[in-house]
């Protein structure tokens, strides 16, 4: 079961952040994100490089998600920090990860991740 927390400061330790959001032709995308750090108490920094396709899919589309990963998604959260959405435009699929639309923005989450 999925559940809203709303805002909380709840990134230590680090975890492993799974970025998602939709291609322009919609299907879920998603990116595996070390470099995330709590902003103030409703905020997070993320570090994401300009040549990342999550990157230019949240300046296309305006949205994006952000769920932690278990330990139990290592190989999941492996795979989509592995490949490219450049070169594996179904990449969240092929994670493992079952995309959810998030009922807040235009981005998917993995079903999966709390």
């Amino acid at each position: 079961m999925r559940k809203s927390f709303g805002p909380q400061s709840w990134l230590y330790p680090m975890p492993v952040l799974i970025i998602g959001t939709y291609n322009e032709d919609g299907t879920p995308n998603a990116m595996n994100a070390a470099w995330g750090n709590i902003c103030d108490y409703t905020k997070i920094t993320l570090t994401l490089d300009k040549t990342h396709k999550t990157t230019a899919n949240i300046l296309s589309r305006k949205a994006f998600t952000v769920s932690p990963a278990t330990e139990s998604q290592l190989a999941a959260a492996d795979y989509v920090g592995i490949f490219s959405g450049k070169d594996v435009p179904d990449k969240f699929s092929h994670s493992g990860f079952t995309a959810v639309k998030s009922d807040k923005v235009d981005a998917p989450s993995s079903s999966s991740c709390p």
